[in-house]
């Protein structure tokens, strides 16, 4: 999740910012005490942007009749999306009549021109507050900030062969994940592990862990690598032990059934991608 307020009392210090389109201008303390607190959240889990702003009931004794937004995404230069915020309760505002303006929207084409994709940096708006005759209007600009990375694809068999005798088979498991921030900004990628049949989490709920490393580490002895082919590239690979059907010992030994796999990755900012399932039969 991404959230930026926008302190509109230092705004008002830079010429510009506001307009009022009345023949009986209110003062500066007037404009800050009828507009203010804008808010702009992203909502990246659930692909939503929340807009939000205080507005006062009245303004030279004059009733509000409604609160607009201009949002123009990441480029002022953009067709505008026009937008009615509300104050009745619904369609993202939580309050009914508490004078916060607000609305949540789907990042989607099919509501809005200017969508968020992979940006970062800031975002453009105006908020309007009409009362009667008069427009008060207020141009913003707030940072996005963080963008979380997100799992692209997952490469992974749907169904898995054990040998038939006592020997070991590594299995490649990848994942490639983007993150708009750079790849050196993840944290780490990796994958639980829940056995359908048996109803239990396996590697004791732990993360199996995938490397983008071009497999120049080590990571067990003698010579066990990631099986990573290019390193730094976003895709994340780690190659899973499966042990034969001829090892008896329970330490040496792959459980068979039905899994579902959970991938998932973390930033450096402890975001984390939306959760990426895959099925998978080992037999």
């Amino acid at each position: 999740m991404i959230l930026k307020n926008t302190n509109l009392s230092k705004l008002f210090s830079l010429v510009g910012l506001f307009m009022v389109f009345s023949c009986d201008e209110p003062q500066k303390d007037d404009v800050v005490s009828i507009l203010s607190d804008s808010q702009f959240t992203f909502h990246q889990d659930q692909n939503k942007i929340y807009f939000a702003i205080n507005a006062a009931k009245t303004m030279n004794g004059i009733q509000i009749d409604s609160v607009t937004l201009n949002w123009y995404g990441s480029s002022r230069s953009n067709a505008k999306d026009v937008l009615t915020l509300n104050d009745d309760g619904f369609d993202g505002d939580i309050i009914m009549n508490d004078d916060l303006y607000s609305i949540k929207i789907l990042n989607d084409s099919t509501v809005i021109k200017n969508i968020l994709k992979d940006d970062s940096g800031f975002v453009f708006l105006d908020f309007n507050a009409i009362y009667d005759s008069e427009v008060l209007l207020v141009r913003d600009s707030m940072k996005i900030g963080n963008i979380i990375p997100r799992i692209i694809s997952i490469n992974a068999p749907d169904t898995i062969n054990r040998p038939l005798d006592a020997t070991i088979s590594l299995e490649t498991i990848s994942a490639e994940v983007f993150d708009a921030d750079g790849l050196e900004t993840i944290k780490w990628v990796g994958f639980t592990s829940f056995h359908i049949d048996g109803d239990s989490i396996m590697n004791n709920g732990n993360y199996i862990y995938l490397h983008d490393d071009g497999s120049e580490i080590i990571l067990y002895e003698p010579n066990i690598t990631s099986g990573d082919e290019t390193k730094d590239d976003g895709v994340f690979s780690f190659r899973i032990p499966i042990y034969g059907q001829g090892f008896t010992e329970p330490g040496f030994q792959t459980k068979t059934g039905r899994f579902v796999w959970r991938f998932a990755a973390q930033d450096l900012l402890n975001d984390y991608t939306n959760i990426v399932e895959h099925e998978i039969i080992i037999q």
